[in-house]
């Protein structure tokens, strides 16, 4: 499997629009891997995880194959995960007459389905050849790409109430990712989720919003870097993981985070790879 991280900041991006902090300022004079855009990943150039409103950029920047993509796995519904306006350029008809003949199934939660709707409804029309919904739950496993991938299911820390948030394993029967976004530290009915599909993981990408900033041990739909160390911990003690998995901090904001060159050597001490917009692992 291939992994290619297209974007790997929260909503804000990195430097934060609006944002004169010491980080954003520093982000801006250094370029290159202090930059950051809003989270969304690729894998196989099949599975596309999550639409944010950067996706037109990461298709530009990273030439990915978005016009041929048939598979897409929405985490939630904020903007920076799911911006539904643009997703409705898709459409076959009118206008957009020809330009694709590949039908896209999109996968999301009910309340990503209400932000779906909404954007077809601003556009009067929904085009059933190009565009299907289905909407999961957590605990659920369903097949994509003709049964070349199983898909689970799991609840995220996250949100406003159960199961409206929730993140995705990906397995093409050799090997298995996890893409935990946007999440706090997983709840036990999670972990229980997560035992249930019965997977031991290559790949772990984990929420690591606030980075290096202490929080309170309930309550924050995000993780910071202890945080993601306690997931691996807890992982490896379950057998869903070993020394050969690797995992991966991602999805970083400029509140806590100091910068790529900074961070990388708290998380390279610990064996964790720091994720930075275009960055791809075959594993």
């Amino acid at each position: 499997m291939r992994i290619q991280h297209l974007g790997t900041a929260a909503a804000e991006r990195i430097p934060g629009i609006f944002c004169k902090c010491d980080t954003c300022i520093n982000a801006r004079k250094m370029g290159g891997r202090a930059i950051r855009t809003q989270s969304q990943a690729v894998v196989d150039n099949t599975v596309l995880l999550d639409f944010p409103g950067d996706t037109y950029l990461h298709y530009i920047r990273d030439n990915f194959p978005l016009p041929d993509i048939r598979t897409l796995l929405i985490t939630h519904w904020h903007s920076d995960h799911f911006y539904g306006e643009d997703l409705a350029y898709r459409m076959g008809k009118g206008m957009y007459a020809d330009c694709n003949d590949s039908h896209m199934d999109v996968y999301g939660s009910q309340t990503v389905r209400g932000f779906y709707d909404r954007a077809f409804f601003l556009e009067q029309h929904h085009d059933d050849d190009m565009l299907s919904f289905h909407t999961v739950a957590p605990g659920q496993s369903f097949d994509v790409e003709e049964g070349k991938y199983t898909i689970h299911v799991f609840a995220a820390a996250h949100g406003q109430y159960s199961g409206d948030c929730v993140f995705y394993a990906i397995s093409d029967g050799t090997k298995s990712l996890l893409y935990a976004h946007d999440t706090g530290y997983f709840p036990e009915a999670t972990w229980e989720q997560i035992r249930k599909a019965g997977l031991k993981y290559d790949y772990v990408s984990l929420d690591c919003t606030l980075a290096m900033t202490p929080l309170p041990e309930v309550g924050v739909p995000h993780m910071n870097f202890d945080q993601n160390l306690k997931v691996r911990e807890s992982m490896c003690r379950m057998g869903l993981a070993d020394s050969s998995t690797i995992f991966v901090a991602n999805h970083f904001s400029h509140h806590g985070f100091e910068g790529y060159e900074d961070f990388y050597s708290r998380a390279e001490s610990e064996h964790f790879v720091v994720s930075y917009d275009g960055m791809t692992c075959s594993f």
